[in-house]
């Protein structure tokens, strides 16, 4: 996982550096994101074959424009093989995101923005994971001792 924590800009800044940083350690197979990263150099970034060997799932910006308007060749290429099944993966993420909100409250308490990206928002999501290991740990006991109890 790699967090990239930013104060007002548009994360689009930042997509390819991530994107390539997250290659190095692990080969990618497809990027999904959604239509605020439709963009030709995004699309590059990703389907340069001899890099990262994947290739990039992100609605179309401007889904109603005909093919032949669209600019950009890896844009167009998506138009005609967009795969709306892998696209609805991406909501895995956002239910976790939404989870981590909701368990450990939305908004930030530190001030300074290096607490923040250093500390605040890393153990959240480490005090996330260790939530859902607790949460399957006791799963896995009641369920073993319900087994032991009807033998």
């Amino acid at each position: 996982m790699n967090i990239r924590i930013t104060a007002i800009r548009h994360d689009n800044i930042d997509f390819i550096p991530i994107v390539t940083k997250i290659s190095k350690i692990k080969s990618l197979s497809a990027v999904v994101a959604d239509k605020g990263y439709d963009n030709e150099n995004n699309h590059i970034i990703i389907i340069i074959r001899e890099k990262l060997n994947g290739f990039s799932v992100i609605s179309s910006r401007y889904a109603n424009v005909p093919i032949w308007k669209t600019h950009g060749r890896y844009r167009k290429k998506m138009k005609r093989v967009y795969n709306k099944i892998l696209y609805n993966q991406r909501n895995k993420d956002e239910t976790i995101i939404i989870a981590i909100k909701r368990l450990f409250d939305e908004h930030v308490t530190s001030k300074l923005i290096q607490m923040q990206k250093t500390r605040e928002l890393t153990f959240r999501c480490i005090a996330y994971n260790v939530h859902r290991m607790l949460n399957l740990i006791i799963i896995r006991w009641f369920l073993q001792s319900l087994v032991y109890y009807l033998i």
